[in-house]
């Protein structure tokens, strides 16, 4: 699992929030969207420390590798939501798991909930939190997106990531280090 610190995106946003709903059409409870439009990543600007503790790809300077560090990232920062993300191996048994997104190969749009608006099956799948919680159903709106607009810079290397709460889980506590992602 990976991790990032993302700015909250929730009803206390006001207008904000409301105008987004009002867009997208539908009523969130809550956004557990990685979408970095609306959740921009306050831990995107590596210090010398944090070279070995993130993963040294373009696009993914913001992805933590092992859950104690993030911890202590989040704390430095003081704010923000403390994400875990996987795109290699999805584990809907995780007590901390909120369901799949969609992110373009920049790490920064999520398909889902902010790109375009008019593509019905994701207007049919997603939840009331920003996510769609069957991976099924997630792998067919991947496929759509791939097969009707695969030429779009952000479908063109769009991955599908599961979103956990990794506070929930209470294993990370005593995880040194987590895995780089496959690719």
């Amino acid at each position: 699992m990976l991790f990032t610190i993302v700015e909250p995106f929730s009803p206390a946003n006001g207008e904000k929030w409301t105008t987004y709903c009002e867009w997208k059409g539908i009523n969130f409870e809550r956004f557990d969207s990685v979408d970095g439009i609306l959740r921009p990543n306050l831990f995107d600007t590596p210090d010398d420390e944090d070279w070995s503790h993130i993963v040294n790809e373009n696009f993914m300077l913001h992805l933590i590798t092992d859950y104690p560090y993030a911890q202590e990232k989040h704390a430095q920062i003081g704010q923000g939501d403390l994400v875990g993300l996987s795109y290699d191996y999805h584990d809907v048994s995780d007590a901390g798991f909120l369901g799949f997104d969609i992110v373009d190969g920049y790490w920064d749009v999520s398909l889902l909930t902010n790109w375009g608006n008019d593509v019905e099956s994701i207007n049919r799948s997603i939840a009331s939190n920003a996510l769609v919680p069957d991976e099924g159903a997630v792998e067919e709106i991947y496929k759509e997106l791939k097969q009707n607009w695969g030429d779009d810079s952000h479908v063109e290397a769009c991955r599908i990531v599961s979103v956990y709460n990794p506070s929930a889980n209470k294993s990370l506590e005593s995880t040194a280090t987590g895995t780089a992602p496959q690719h």
